[in-house]
C-alpha cells in the first residue's frame, strides 16, 4: 500500500481494540486548531477529521506530515500534534499501554504504523540533505501527483491544498527560497499555474530529474 507524507497508512486498530482495551485511552472531541503537546511520548490515534504533526523551532515550523482518519501518530516532548479539521481522538501515554501490547493484532497494527512513519522520514532526512531548493519543491509536486493520480490534457495535474508557506513549511525551506524555486519551475514551463492551487507538471521527466526520489511502497 502507498503511502506518503500527505496520507500515512491507513490502519485498522480501531475495528480491532477490545471496548475493554479503548477504555484505557483518552478520547478527546477537538475543535480545527487544537494543539497537543506531550511530555512523556504518547500513541495517538485519529478516529476522525485530519492533524499534522510538527517540529517548531525560533519560529519556524516543520511538518513532518500530515494526518488523516486511521492514522496513528507518536507524539514526544519534540513535536506538535496540530487539528487541521475538527477531529475524534483516542490517545494514550506508552507507559499505560502495556496491557494492550498483549493483544497481537494491535502491536501488528501499531509496528506497520510505526515502520511506515520511519520509512517516510528517512524519505524527508534524504531529501533535506541530498537536494537544493528546486530539488525539494520538485519531490513534493511529484509525491502530489502520485497522491492524486490525475490528468488534464495528457499531463499530471496537481491540486496544492494549502498556501506556498505551508508547502514550505514541508520542505524545509524558507518561504522566500520555496518562492523562487518554486516561479523558476514555473518560468521554465517545466510545471504550469493554471490557479493559485492548480497547476499542471508540463515536463515531469524534467521535474523528477531534480530529486532523489523513491517509490515508497508498503506491502501488508
Amino acid at each position: 500500500m502507498k503511502k506518503s507524507r500527505l496520507g500515512l497508512l491507513q490502519t485498522q486498530i480501531l475495528d480491532i481494540l477490545t471496548q475493554s482495551e479503548l477504555d484505557k485511552f483518552e478520547y478527546k472531541n477537538l475543535p480545527k486548531t487544537s494543539i497537543i503537546y506531550a511530555e512523556e511520548i504518547k500513541i495517538i490515534i485519529l478516529k476522525s477529521g485530519c492533524a499534522k504533526l510538527s517540529f517548531f523551532e525560533d519560529g519556524e515550523e516543520f511538518i513532518l506530515y500530515r494526518l488523516e482518519a486511521n492514522n496513528i501518530a507518536v507524539l514526544d516532548d519534540n513535536c506538535a500534534f496540530e487539528i487541521l479539521e475538527d477531529a475524534k481522538i483516542y490517545s494514550i501515554n506508552l507507559s499505560e499501554i502495556s496491557e494492550i501490547l498483549s493483544n497481537v493484532n494491535v502491536v501488528d497494527e501499531i509496528l506497520k504504523a510505526a515502520l511506515n512513519a520511519i520509512i517516510v522520514q528517512r524519505q524527508i532526512i534524504k531529501s533535506i540533505l541530498f537536494e537544493d531548493a528546486k530539488g525539494r519543491i520538485a519531490n513534493f509536486l511529484i509525491e502530489l501527483a502520485r497522491e492524486q493520480d490525475l490528468k488534464q490534457n495528457g499531463y499530471h495535474y496537481v491540486f496544492l491544498p494549502f498556501s506556498l508557506k505551508v508547502l514550505s513549511s514541508f520542505v524545509g525551506l524558507k518561504r522566500q527560497s520555496a518562492s523562487t524555486a518554486f516561479n523558476e519551475l514555473i518560468k521554465d514551463d517545466i510545471i504550469r499555474k493554471i490557479t493559485p492551487h492548480e497547476f499542471l507538471i508540463i515536463d515531469y521527466e524534467k521535474l523528477e530529474s531534480y530529486t532523489n526520489i523513491a517509490i515508497i511502497i508498503f506491502v501488508n
